[in-house]
Order: structure tokens, then C-alpha cells, then sequence
């Protein structure tokens, strides 16, 4: 059954029921993989997936259910389960639902991409995977090598007169390197992200992969002292991405956050501006609409420091009295709503890295932080964790380091932020950073 037809027939369904509003939301598509090792396919996997899930208010109760499968017994089996459901909740849960509005019209679909056959694909990351083993006599092995893509689309309808949707599709590859000379052994990888299978440079990321391996040998720690440091735009995005959920207006009702009651408040330094966009032109999280058909927007979190808004969903809006800003998402069609952002970054300046290094004089280049997810608190910003990188001395960036710890509060960091840079970039999750210099940050080491 087509998509929308079977969403209408829902609806239909369940008004007959005796729901008194209700919502259907498709999400589907296809992806590709495949893994290659010493220029052979090593594992190789295509797969499609697409279900749709109900919601929807009856009794004054909400229920929910979802299904995998699109036809009339299917229908008929989610409002039976959504109604039952509904009956034994406990909660008092909300459930508003969006009665539709104007939509970005965005190029979320490349047909290049769409085009780009299996063997090309595979002969990309293969083209990937030899331009590493060929950057250095030090490389050893490129031990993952990967490409993948997928084609999605996304429907949504309710009672409301919300009717919208959307198709898009993306890819991602990444390529891990190790690195071996006189018994020093580092690893290294890179990756590249995004829809436009033309600008996917298979040389750059193999030669950038390695180079990351390559360029750590010989590294050495440092004395435990107080540095001041830059942190590389893809740690800083890792680090950012941690403390993502502290700008949620759900984290800040159910009091997990630091930032709960500060909109309005100078909560960093002048120079940081943070912007969530989910209308960026190429954005890995672009869209034209979140998870309840609220608009995606461009939209300033922080403005020279000053917390402007926080993010939210329909329901935490709700319970603030103010409008959604678009940011209630869905990790799948099974999941309920919760607050998310899209493209999430730390705005650019005009100074280079080599700019910021001369500015710092001496100190650490912060390339490469581990231990995210054990090292951090998401509420309170503390967090301590292993680090590598490189010495900048006399305003260059110079022979490597590893063996440290860096500790730090990550809303502390922010206030102690003298510069940001140019380079920009996102990691796959959305987050983004340029890299940026902190003053006196605790490091330990020898």
C-alpha cells in the first residue's frame, strides 16, 4: 500500500475508533555497505527497513504503537494496540500535535549520489584505502576501510491537517590507519560525510587518514601543568556533541542541565556564537521539518556569549508557554519524541590555525580525546579524559604528544575561550566546531 493512503486509512480508522486526534508517521529506506581490506571486499551488506508509527489521544489518554508493515490489518492491529495501550497508561503524558506550516524547499536528495553504481562505490573507497598504504613507508595497514549510504524518506500526517514529507539520501566513508616505526605503534583515521558523491575525494581521505597515524610517532607527554591549548575542530565537536543535551529545554525541565533558567544570561566569552541550523545548505542534519512537522529553523542558541534560547519540542514549549523551535526528533519511527539538535556548531572566524597557533606562543595543539562517555558528566560539564596532539612552541605547532589527561569543566571552557578559529567541520552526529583556543586548561602528564 502507497504511503500515503495507508496514513489516510489510519486516520480514518481511527476516528471510528473514538480517538479524538491522532498522528501517523512513516519513516523508510534503503542502505549499502561495504568493507574493503587489502584492495578485496571484506564484508559487503545491503539492507531496507521502513515502518510507520501511531500516536494519538482517546479517554484523555495517549496510546501509541507502530508497525512494520503497511496494509489494512496493520492499520486496524497499531489503533487496537494504540487504544489499549492508551487505556493502562499511568501518566498523564502529552501529546500535541502540529497543525502544519511552510516548508524550506531543500535539495536533500542528489540524484549523482542516487546514480553512483556498486562498483564505483566499492572502487572509491578502494581508491581510499591504497592512497593511505601509499603515503608512508611507516604505514602498516589500513585496517577499516569503509563506505556506506543511504536513501530515506520520511511522511508524516495528522488530524491537525499536517500533510508534509520528505526524501533524502547521504553517504559517509572513513578510513583507519596504523602506523609502525622502531616499535612505536599509533593509529590515525579520518573520515568525509555528506550527499554529493562528486566532492567525496577518496585520495584526500586516504592521505588524510594517514597522515593522522603517521604524524603521531615518537610522540612523548609533557609536565602536568596549566597550558593553554588548542583543541582540533573534530575534538572540539566530540566535546561538544557530549554536553549537546545541557541546551535541551527537556534536559533543562527535568533538571539535568546547568543552563536550566540562564537564557538571557552571559554564560561563555565574547567570541562564541552558537547557532542550531537545521536549513544548512549540505548540512549532514538538514531537513525541512523535525519529528513533529515543525519547521526546521537557523536559529542563534548563544550570541557573544549570551544564552539566547534553548532548544525544543512541542511539548517542552508547551510547559515553557513559548513556540517549538523545531527540534523534536526521532531517532526512528519506534522512538518517541525527544529534544535534539540539528546542524548544532560553534560559528567560524577568520583566523587560521596556524593564526591561533602564533596567538598561543606556547603550548598544546589538543588533536585527539578519548574516553568521552565514561570521562564526562553530561550535567554537571565536568570531565577528565585522555588526550594526544602536539607541542606548539614559539607560536608553531610542533613534535607530538600523547600520554596526557585533560580535565576541565566544559561550561567553564566555554567561558575561557580567547579565540575561535576558521575551520569548521561536523562530525556525522551533526555537532560541529572550528578549533579553538582555551586559556589555562589542567593537564597532566609526566
Amino acid at each position: 500500500m502507497e504511503i500515503r493512503e495507508f496514513q489516510r486509512l489510519v486516520i480514518d480508522k481511527a476516528k471510528k475508533a473514538g480517538f479524538d486526534d491522532c498522528e501517523i508517521y512513516y519513516q523508510g529506506g534503503d542502505s549499502f555497505q561495504v568493507l574493503v581490506n587489502g584492495g578485496e571486499i571484506e564484508h559487503y551488506e545491503t539492507s531496507s527497513s521502513s515502518g510507520a508509527s501511531f500516536r494519538g489521544i482517546i479517554n484523555d489518554k495517549v496510546g501509541f504503537a507502530y508497525t512494520e508493515r503497511l496494509d489494512e490489518n496493520a492499520a486496524d492491529f497499531i489503533i487496537k494496540a494504540a487504544a489499549e495501550n492508551a487505556a493502562i497508561a499511568e501518566d498523564d503524558e502529552e501529546c500535541i500535535l502540529f497543525g502544519g506550516g511552510e516548508y524550506e524547499d531543500l535539495p536533500l536528495y542528489n540524484d549523482r549520489l542516487a546514480a553512483a553504481g556498486t562498483e564505483e562505490k566499492i572502487n572509491k573507497i578502494t581508491v581510499a584505502e591504497k592512497a593511505a598504504l601509499d603515503y608512508s613507508d611507516s604505514v602498516r595497514a589500513a585496517d577499516r576501510c569503509i563506505y556506506a549510504d543511504e536513501d530515506s524518506q520520511v511522511s508524516i500526517m495528522n488530524t491537525k491537517g499536517l500533510d508534509a514529507g520528505f526524501k533524502s539520501n547521504s553517504m559517509a566513508a572513513f578510513v583507519s590507519v596504523i602506523a609502525e616505526k622502531d616499535g612505536d605503534i599509533k593509529t590515525g583515521g579520518d573520515f568525509f560525510a555528506g550527499n554529493d558523491f562528486d566532492k567525496f575525494d577518496a585520495v584526500k581521505l586516504g592521505e588524510d587518514s594517514a597522515s593522522e597515524a603517521v604524524n603521531m610517532l615518537g610522540a612523548e607527554s609533557v609536565k602536568s601543568g596549566v597550558y593553554d591549548v588548542i583543541i582540533k575542530n573534530t575534538a572540539m565537536s566530540s566535546i561538544f556533541s557530549t554536553f549537546s543535551g545541557s541546551f535541551t529545554g527537556e534536559q533543562a525541565y527535568k533538571g539535568l542541565s546547568m543552563l536550566e533558567g540562564k537564557e538571557g544570561q552571559k554564560i561563555a566569552a565574547d567570541c562564541v556564537t552558537i547557532r542550531d541550523d537545521g536549513l544548512l545548505e549540505g548540512g549532514y542534519s538538514t531537513m525541512p521539518f523535525d519529528g513533529e512537522g515543525v519547521p526546521c529553523k537557523n536559529k542563534e542558541v548563544m550570541k557573544d556569549g549570551v544564552l539566547k534560547t534553548l532548544l525544543y519540542d512541542l511539548k517542552y514549549a508547551a510547559k515553557k508557554g513559548i513556540e517549538s523551535t523545531g527540534n523534536g526528533f526521532r531517532s526512528g519511527y519506534r522512538s518517541p519524541i525527544a529534544c535534539s539538535y540539528t546542524n548544532f556548531y560553534i560559528c567560524p572566524s577568520k583566523t587560521s590555525l596556524e593564526e591561533l597557533a602564533e596567538h598561543v606562543g606556547c603550548g598544546i595543539y589538543i588533536t585527539n580525546v578519548e574516553g568521552l562517555h565514561a570521562g564526562a558528566n553530561p550535567v554537571s560539564g565536568d570531565f577528565s579524559l585522555s588526550a594526544e596532539g602536539f607541542l606548539i612552541e614559539n607560536g608553531r605547532i610542533t613534535s607530538p604528544v600523547e600520554q596526557i589527561t585533560v580535565a576541565s569543566n566544559f561550561f567553564r571552557l566555554l567561558e575561557n575561550i580567547a579565540e575561535v578559529g576558521s575551520d569548521l567541520r561536523f562530525s556525522m552526529d551533526g555537532a560541529g566546531s572550528p578549533a579553538v583556543y582555551v586559556k589555562n586548561v589542567s593537564i597532566s602528564g609526566l
